[in-house]
């Protein structure tokens, strides 16, 4: 599941995120990040067979869980593969491929939708 960390000052120098990983044997891929003293966001995918107990965890340790539930889609018969969308992308989760085709790649998305407002033939939505 890939999810939003949001973190006050007072917990940036707690070990929240080792702890969970240790007590729930779950794995963290850090996406995008950043954290300051002032608190700070971190993007991550976390998986494990205790995922739901873990953020559970995190949450009553005082971290922000926001699960990312939407992904973007591309309408292939209005899209005429212009790559507006593909700058705009935070995560590199469009591209334009050899053979000049789109493809987006929804295990990169995060759904900000900054690629929605990009594209002139509003050939891109956000899906469940």
């Amino acid at each position: 599941m890939k999810a939003w960390l949001r973190f006050l000052p007072s917990i940036i120098n707690k070990s929240i995120i080792s702890d969970t990983m240790k007590l729930y044997d779950i794995d963290f891929n850090i996406l995008k990040a950043n954290i300051s003293p002032r608190g700070g966001k971190m993007l991550v995918d976390i998986s494990g067979p205790q995922e739901s107990e873990s953020i559970i965890f995190m949450e009553e340790k005082g971290i922000e869980v926001t699960p990312i539930l939407k992904v973007v889609k591309k309408d292939s018969e209005k899209c005429f593969e212009c790559g507006a969308c593909v700058s705009l992308c935070p995560v590199n989760a469009i591209c334009i491929m050899d053979d000049w085709d789109i493809d987006i790649d929804n295990q990169k998305c995060i759904g900000c939708g900054f690629c929605i407002s990009s594209c002139p033939t509003r050939a891109i939505s956000l899906m469940e």
